[in-house]
């Protein structure tokens, strides 16, 4: 039985409120105002919070901040239900927050509770694709290994100071670290070493136009592409700019740019939204075009294992981005080498 948590300080809202979810076999929790509302949902956990944006005590806005910023409820979808802020801008601050809906008074009893239901199965798939995701990160031993060695060495103090929370790769700081090593390693064995970085454009406006649960989810599942179509050898991470990263050891010049276009084109291509998540989009469905041909822009260098010993992991940073700006500055999904970009000079 799904659960969920009311928040509004009209006493009459929330019984009425109560009753409605009651009648579709909701567990119900209540609360009087936020600071109530926050509490609550650290201990509870629902699958779903209703906030009235303007309560006494701690508003709405202020509760949804909190909510998101707690590790332990911040994956709790949050609806903004009221009759006081209904400006525009008042919902896409609700929404900047991280709401997934924000809804107005008076509302469709039948509709408010399809929109919960969408809200919640939609979380429930993301989760299970996180986990997958997860799961697929640290399967094998190798991996494992270097879990273990980062944590007794690391003095960061973190749930998973080296993964990623979105999309269970690598995070960018302990990929820095990897490829130091890796630079290292190919270095003393006389191996090429190749590195890719990958931008999805425009994934402001799809959030903008689908939400930000569907473009987490969009993310998901590309991360998902990479960690089962690529090698194991391949390191995969995702920076807090969004970019996926792929380092390529043991992989020439020629190699390296046949793999980045196929990651590219792969991804570009693919359609994202199951039928599982169709069914909860419903009006969104209009918008269902702005998911076709996704524009992936790539940049990929190579290095001998010669010009390794002169190298760092910054410098080869630095040439894998300037390669992603020379991709950037076309209108299309483009791959761009380094060997490519020098000809066109």
């Amino acid at each position: 039985m799904p659960s969920i948590l009311i928040a509004d300080d009209n006493e009459e809202m929330l019984e009425t409120l109560e009753r409605i979810f009651e009648l579709y076999e909701f567990d119900v929790f209540k609360a009087k105002n936020g600071r109530e509302a926050v509490d609550l949902a650290e201990k509870e956990l629902p699958d779903l919070i209703i906030l009235d944006a303007k309560m006494p005590v701690m508003d709405g806005f202020e509760a949804c901040t909190i909510i998101k910023e707690n590790r332990k409820t911040r994956d709790i979808p949050v609806v903004f239900l009221t009759a006081n802020y209904i400006q525009p801008t008042d919902r896409v601050t609700g929404l900047q927050l991280g709401a997934d809906d924000y809804l107005l008074k008076p509302f469709n009893s039948k509709e408010l509770v399809a929109r919960v239901k969408s809200i919640i199965k939609r979380n429930d798939i993301l989760r299970m694709l996180k986990d997958e995701n997860h799961r697929l990160a640290i399967a094998n031993k190798k991996i494992q290994k270097e879990l273990k060695a980062f944590i007794e060495h690391s003095q960061v103090v973190s749930e998973n100071p080296m993964i990623d929370q979105l999309t269970g790769l690598y995070n960018f700081n302990f990929f820095k670290v990897r490829l130091k090593e890796e630079i290292q390693i190919s270095a003393r064995y006389g191996r090429d070493l190749s590195l890719a970085v990958i931008s999805v454009e425009e994934m402001d406006r799809l959030n903008e136009a689908l939400g930000h649960q569907l473009g987490n989810y969009i993310l998901m599942k590309m991360a998902n592409f990479l960690l089962t179509k690529t090698r194991k050898a391949d390191i995969l991470a995702r920076s807090g700019e969004g970019l996926f990263y792929v380092l390529m050891p043991h992989t020439d010049q020629e190699g390296a740019f046949i793999e980045a276009e196929r990651i590219r084109v792969v991804l570009s291509t693919t359609d994202y939204l199951d039928q599982d998540i169709l069914e909860t989009l419903h009006p969104g469905k209009r918008k269902l075009p702005e998911l076709q041909n996704l524009v992936v822009k790539v940049g990929v260098v190579s290095t001998a294992p010669e010009e390794l010993k002169e190298q760092n992991a910054d410098f080869l940073l630095q040439r894998v981005h300037r390669c992603l700006e020379a991709a950037r500055e076309k209108n299309f999904s483009v791959t761009v080498s380094e060997s490519k970009m020098n000809k066109e000079k």
